[in-house]
């Protein structure tokens, strides 16, 4: 079930996925919505990527998603490959990240320029970000397959019985924030 962002009234958990296409602020979101509340926040990226920008195989990153949800609390956030049926079968709820692919895009491109040379904080060290042909592509294909995964997402949650939040714009995003910090007693 899909519902609105003024629907959630309320709504408590302790495990939970955030997920979104690139860009869309699931790390940051996942840190907001865990910060005071001692729930681990679980990335996806930091599963998935070795050093050097290699990945894990995807039997890899499948088996690591699945030992991280067997605690009691957790976040777990990435793109729409971790909508697999075990996560939701463990999940309270989904929140969907679907913002803009505009906004995603500006967002991948400055993400790369603050930490240019470095490696995020949600990555495994070796794997630096630096602005140039890999981050256009990796920001152009994002867009490029916006509708894809917006596809993907969709026909995973479909038949899910789970509570699911569709966040779509900034300012949702905030509103959901706000009053989700304020239903749990929090600043």
């Amino acid at each position: 079930m899909i519902e609105k962002p003024s629907d959630f009234g309320g709504l408590c958990f302790s495990r939970a996925v955030i997920v979104g296409a690139n860009g869309a602020g699931k790390t940051w979101f996942a840190r907001r919505i865990a910060a005071g509340r001692s729930i681990p926040v679980i990335g996806k990226d930091g599963l998935a990527l070795l050093t050097g920008w290699q990945q894990r195989s995807r039997l890899e990153v499948r088996a690591a998603i699945r030992g991280s949800i067997t605690a009691d609390r957790w976040i777990l956030e990435g793109g729409p490959s971790i909508l697999q049926p075990e996560v939701l079968a463990r999940a309270e709820c989904v929140i969907w990240l679907d913002l803009p692919a505009g906004l995603r895009f500006r967002r991948i491109l400055w993400r790369s320029l603050r930490y240019i040379g470095r490696t995020r904080p949600e990555h495994p060290p070796g794997n630096r970000d630096w602005p140039g042909r890999r981050q256009w592509l990796f920001a152009w294909n994002a867009i490029k397959n916006d509708h894809a995964a917006r596809e993907w997402i969709h026909t995973a949650l479909a038949d899910a019985v789970i509570h699911v939040v569709r966040l779509r714009t900034p300012q949702e995003v905030r509103r959901f924030l706000t009053q989700y910090n304020e239903t749990a007693g929090y600043p």
